[in-house]
């Protein structure tokens, strides 16, 4: 299964910088809203919120990696 590396805001090194780490696999959820992809989940290691943007490649193999579908965002307003 391909891990999803991203920053996580409350893992922070020595100089206080976030640092990246591993989404949980199973809170993956990938969004598509006018042609930009990105990945909400949760960090392994604390637990806190994570987001990333990828490319679309990078979220259609995250997508047969999780076996779910990307949710598709529309501007309403």
């Amino acid at each position: 299964m391909a891990e999803v590396q991203a920053l996580c805001m409350k893992c922070r090194n020595d100089e206080k910088k976030p640092t990246m780490q591993t989404m949980n696999s199973d809170s993956i959820e990938v969004f598509e809203k006018k042609n930009r992809y990105s990945a909400k989940g949760t960090c392994s290691s604390c637990g806190g919120n994570m987001f990333k943007f990828m490319n679309q490649a990078t979220a259609e193999a995250t997508v047969a990696d999780t076996g779910k579908e990307i949710q598709h965002v529309t501007d309403e307003g």
